[in-house]
């Protein structure tokens, strides 16, 4: 299943261990989505697991530009043929990779069919530690998201009822290492709960993560036999978040520059957009006249990026402004038609918080 997978699926910093602030959000699928999912699950002949498995590795395409992608996913452990296997008591579950790879000409139903056969392929090997899977493959890690369908049961009334004792509430706690980390709780709406390391992601970030993963989904299911890199992902009339990243603006005159190209920022203001650029991009340095995405940029350190800068001028810009204008001296005067002034600009980038 894994045979010709070159390029781990990673969105977090390069540690290992997850260390770091985290934080929890959870969000609602409409309950008209919901019932599109659990249609389409039943046309394809597959699971409501599988299809939102399917919707999560399109974020991820998009996430990353990458379309040979890979996330890990939490088993049970319990195979079927096992009798009373539903009765042993222990913690009996596993992480495996799963891989999805999407072409120009890919539509929903073939994802679906893909996804459903390595899970059939890959059935009887779940036992399998990542560890092996790791060292079988090649590769120190695969991936560094987890999407996981939480189908306890939690029919809090069927298990009422001994002695005369009644259950109100059920809450499950759980910890993910993972820098990104998605639960599905089925329901007549689907619950989504978003476990994330706060040093990577901001709650605004998040949230758009959580909206777009919502709009793959009533993409899929309004339209299964369409290629799924037709998608649009933003219904306003403006740049995509995951849109082909734009080339670098022309350089201004009377930048200040030292001889190889390099354009220092001349201003307060520009001196900031480029110390938060170059944190997120992890770069000594960025020109004026540098293109954010050619610096090695791409869809979430843009979402990270805008978050600081947000902060920075007190402002609501959505990511797509940093598409509009991807130099520090378009954004710059980006933030002039905003309204910014050096005066409004703290003495200390907040990039330090993300």
């Amino acid at each position: 299943v894994l045979a010709g997978f070159d390029t781990p699926t990673v969105v977090g910093p390069p540690d290992r261990l997850g260390l770091g602030r985290r934080s929890v959000a959870s969000f609602r699928v409409p309950e008209h989505t919901t019932r599109a999912v659990t249609e389409l699950a039943r046309c394809s002949h597959t699971t409501v697991s599988t299809v939102l498995q399917g919707a999560f590795a399109t974020l991820l395409m998009w996430l990353t530009g990458q379309h040979d992608v890979a996330f890990g996913t939490v088993v049970s452990g319990r195979p079927a043929e096992v009798v009373g296997v539903e009765s042993i008591i222990g913690l009996l579950i596993n992480t495996v990779p799963v891989r999805a790879t999407i072409t120009p000409s890919t539509t929903a139903t073939d994802l679906l069919d893909q996804l459903q056969n390595g899970h059939n392929h890959t059935l009887e090997h779940q036992h399998l530690a990542l560890s092996d899977i790791h060292r079988i493959t090649g590769h120190e890690r695969l991936f560094d998201t987890v999407f996981v369908y939480e189908n306890y049961p939690t029919d809090a009334a069927a298990l009422s009822g001994a002695d005369g004792l009644a259950i109100t509430g059920l809450t499950n706690r759980d910890y993910y290492h993972y820098p990104l980390a998605i639960q599905a709780v089925p329901g007549h709406e689907l619950e989504l709960r978003v476990q994330y390391r706060a040093d990577v992601f901001d709650a605004a970030v998040i949230e758009a993560l959580i909206e777009r993963l919502q709009r793959v989904l009533v993409t899929m299911t309004g339209e299964p036999t369409q290629p799924l890199s037709s998608m649009d992902l933003d219904d306003r009339e403006e740049h995509t978040l995951f849109a082909q990243a734009p080339t670098a603006s022309v350089s201004a005159p009377g930048c200040h520059t030292n001889g190889d190209g390099y354009r220092a920022p001349a201003t307060m203001v520009e001196q900031i957009l480029a110390g938060i650029w170059a944190e997120v991009l992890g770069v000594d340095r960025v020109g004026v006249d540098e293109s954010f995405f050619d610096l090695g940029g791409d869809s979430l350190s843009a979402m990270r990026a805008v978050a600081a800068m947000n902060t920075a001028f007190d402002l609501k810009l959505a990511v797509t402004a940093l598409f509009d204008a991807p130099s520090v001296r378009s954004f710059s005067r980006q933030l002039g038609r905003n309204g910014s002034s050096v005066e409004d600009v703290p003495a200390v980038s907040p990039i330090s918080d993300l």
